[in-house]
């Protein structure tokens, strides 16, 4: 008896081992997360780290990574809330009701980027109350690089939601956004401390420029002073959104002709 359910376990576990290698992209993509993560953390160990980010940002490297990691969770929260609220298994169910797609998804969502707003309200509190960080919010700036942030994200959202209807099988977008956040994104650590080759990636992805414009906004810096970067995310926020748009809504148009919108 016992020997028959060692040999079910066995059986189980070998259907999920062929089915999970099934999946090449994801194994590449989980591989690629743990490489990228061990590097990202190695970066942040280094002593050159603080000395960078007091020379680049004149702050202390703990206002530094405050102010990332709180602001990380808005654009964390933006960046699947395509694939949470507008999904291929419940995208058919809104599309046959009353409720008007743009409602639908304000709805689904605000809860989202309240709980967003909670968590970078206790980083702060915590970053200012117990660790002493000094700040000085430019209210108007903040606003307004929140919303680029936020805007190219859901951008980014929709490219991998689009994706996900037609493949069902996972997003390696959100994915590989997220590695690039984490590595390239100025979150963790500034890129000026990375080799030069990785510096350059750095400069031509929207994190960058989005975390050196909101901690600037928060340390007494004025919206003349980011002018360059600010303009820059507005850029990139521009070309992004309406691209994301255009995928997801000829993924959309496709699963609908195909009649798999519903599959997953």
């Amino acid at each position: 008896m016992i020997q028959q359910e060692l040999e079910k376990i066995y059986y189980f576990m070998k259907r999920d081992i062929i089915s999970f290698s099934t999946y090449k992209t994801n194994i590449a993509i989980l591989v690629m997360t743990a490489l990228f993560g061990a590097l990202s953390f190695a970066y942040l160990g280094s002593s050159a780290t603080s000395q960078s980010v007091l020379e680049t940002y004149h702050m202390n490297l703990t206002t530094y990574l405050i102010i990332g990691l709180a602001f990380n969770s808005y654009l964390a929260q933006a960046l699947t809330l395509v694939q949470k609220t507008i999904n291929p298994w419940a995208l058919e169910e809104v599309l046959v009701s009353p409720t008007r797609l743009t409602t639908f998804i304000v709805g689904s969502s605000l809860w989202g980027f309240i709980w967003s707003t909670a968590v970078v309200v206790i980083y702060l509190a915590i970053g200012v109350f117990i660790f002493g960080v000094t700040l000085s919010v430019n209210i108007l700036g903040t606003i307004i690089v929140l919303a680029l942030g936020i805007g190219t994200f859901i951008g980014f959202s929709m490219i991998g939601a689009g994706i996900l209807i037609l493949t069902k099988q996972g997003d390696p977008v959100t994915a590989l956004i997220t590695i690039a956040t984490s590595l390239f994104g100025n979150v963790l650590f500034p890129p000026q401390v990375m080799p030069a080759a990785l510096q350059a990636i750095s400069y031509v992805v929207p994190q960058y420029y989005f975390f050196t414009c909101i901690r600037l906004m928060l340390t007494g810096w004025t919206i003349q002073m980011i002018m360059p970067e600010l303009l820059i995310l507005a850029l990139m926020c521009a070309i992004i959104v309406p691209l994301g748009y255009g995928i997801y809504y000829w993924c959309l148009k496709t699963a609908r002709k195909n009649g798999t919108l519903s599959w997953f």
